[in-house]
């Protein structure tokens, strides 16, 4: 299910809208991030999915910076991603998504959550 919290970090909100949609649809990831006692800047939110050169899905935003959390106990606010499949060629395409929350200080996420997202084509 991946890292929902980890020391002074955590997801205050983290909901993909649907996991089966349809080739004309879309799917929303919503997400709100919250610190506890340490002050965080330079967030981002990133998503990567195993459609790597994306021919079949669209994110309209793959990476997104993310207030910084700069007094205790304090969220990012909620923020949306969107994510439109296209070109579906089978009747039904399965994708892992996999959302990491980047600090400016490391390399290495201090949040994830993955996610599965099936497709249908619709006829």
């Amino acid at each position: 299910m991946g890292l929902f919290s980890r020391g002074s970090i955590a997801f205050e909100k983290i909901k993909l809208s649907d996991s089966k949609i349809a080739s004309d649809g879309h799917a929303t990831i919503t997400l709100n991030v919250k610190n506890r006692d340490q002050k965080f800047d330079g967030l981002v939110a990133v998503l990567e999915t195993d459609d790597l050169q994306g021919q079949y899905l669209k994110i309209d935003a793959p990476s997104l910076s993310l207030p910084a959390l700069d007094f205790p106990n304090r969220n990012t606010g909620d923020h949306k991603i969107t994510i439109t499949p296209y070109n579906i060629p089978l009747s039904e395409m399965s994708f892992k998504m996999r959302l990491k929350i980047m600090t400016g200080s490391t390399g290495k996420p201090a949040l994830e959550k993955k996610f599965s997202l099936t497709v249908t084509k619709k006829q």
